[in-house]
């Protein structure tokens, strides 16, 4: 499945492939017709002043 990622603190995300996750007992799976980025997707995505204060990127 396709992802978006962010590999570390600096601007912009990586469009990556990721494994189907695997379900356990008492879960379910649901498939994504539609997404959407919201306003904090963009501060995360620039690596604003906000974003560098507040996310923890890997």
């Amino acid at each position: 499945m396709k992802a978006l990622y962010k590999a570390g603190a600096h601007a912009g995300f990586e469009l990556v492939d990721r494994p189907e996750p695997e379900t356990g007992a008492g879960d379910v799976k649901i498939r994504v017709m539609t997404t959407g980025i919201c306003g904090t997707d963009l501060h995360i995505q620039s690596w604003d002043a906000w974003a560098q204060g507040i996310i923890n990127a890997p």
